[in-house]
């Protein structure tokens, strides 16, 4: 693994007015993980690069300017974001990429190669900012198991409150799955003195998700956490993923997905 001081939080610029959201988002999570901002911008013509490259510098510059405190650096790659996954992993040690949830669905085709967990953004309302309260639906699948992670990331270093909302599960096999998966929670939550608390949802497994976020409030929720699918279908294909749904339905809900088809990238304490 990388040294700790070369993690990066990666905020993919693109220079529109929604971007100086997911630069706030992307100092955040900088600031609580205690980690280097990174803006990248991309680039697919030489026409347009000297632009972007002028862009990027003076938006770097500005961000040095006012978070003096705070580590920021600039990437400009070329071609897509899909293509620079492995480069922006292996390379530059990104360990969370943040995008406005507007570009979700260029944004799931790059999820879908990434080892990097990604973090969806709208607007920045202060109380979508704090992250200290997170919010983890869990099913019956092994991969719930693996969002507890960055959910124990925001617990220890934000002193965050992680709620846990499990599927109301009638099958005996499902049931038995997420208790399995409560119990995995629970011990990683305890042993590492994060505050948690869990509720049983309504609905199951192919519910929770949706629920979790419709009564988010109840909560006062602000970061919700979860694992993307783990088989795609050629009607996902077609009509969308569940996790595009969800996070084109999450309002100003933060959304962070890790990719259970990779191994995740761990973050360096």
């Amino acid at each position: 693994m990388p040294a700790f001081s070369e993690q990066k939080i990666v905020v993919v610029c693109d220079f529109s007015e929604r971007m100086t959201d997911v630069i706030a988002h992307g100092a955040r999570m900088a600031e609580i993980l205690n980690k280097e901002l990174c803006l990248v911008a991309l680039w697919s013509n030489k026409k347009e690069k000297s632009h972007i490259q002028e862009k990027i510098l003076n938006t770097t510059h500005n961000l040095k300017f006012n978070l003096p405190k705070q580590p920021v650096s600039s990437l400009l790659l070329q071609d897509t974001l899909q293509e620079n996954m492995v480069k922006l992993a292996e390379v530059y040690h990104a360990i969370l990429v943040i995008l406005h949830q507007a570009d979700i669905k260029a944004g799931l085709k790059a999820f879908r190669q990434s080892t990097i967990a990604f973090l969806f953004v709208n607007r920045t309302l202060p109380e979508f900012l704090t992250y200290k309260n997170v919010l983890l639906p869990v099913d019956f699948r092994k991969a719930s198991k693996e969002a507890t992670l960055w959910a124990s990331y925001l617990g220890r270093f934000n002193r965050s409150m992680v709620h846990v909302v499990y599927a109301h599960e009638t099958h005996s096999g499902q049931a038995l799955a997420v208790m399995q998966n409560l119990g995995f929670m629970q011990k990683l939550l305890s042993n590492l003195k994060v505050s948690f608390e869990f509720s049983e949802g309504k609905s199951g497994s192919w519910g929770i998700f949706d629920e979790t976020l419709r009564d988010a409030a109840t909560w006062n929720g602000d970061v919700m956490i979860f694992a993307g699918s783990t088989y795609i279908s050629l009607i996902d294909r077609m009509i969308g993923l569940p996790e595009e749904k969800i996070v084109k339905k999450s309002g100003q809900l933060p959304i962070l997905i890790i990719n259970p088809l990779r191994e995740a990238c761990v973050l360096c304490d």
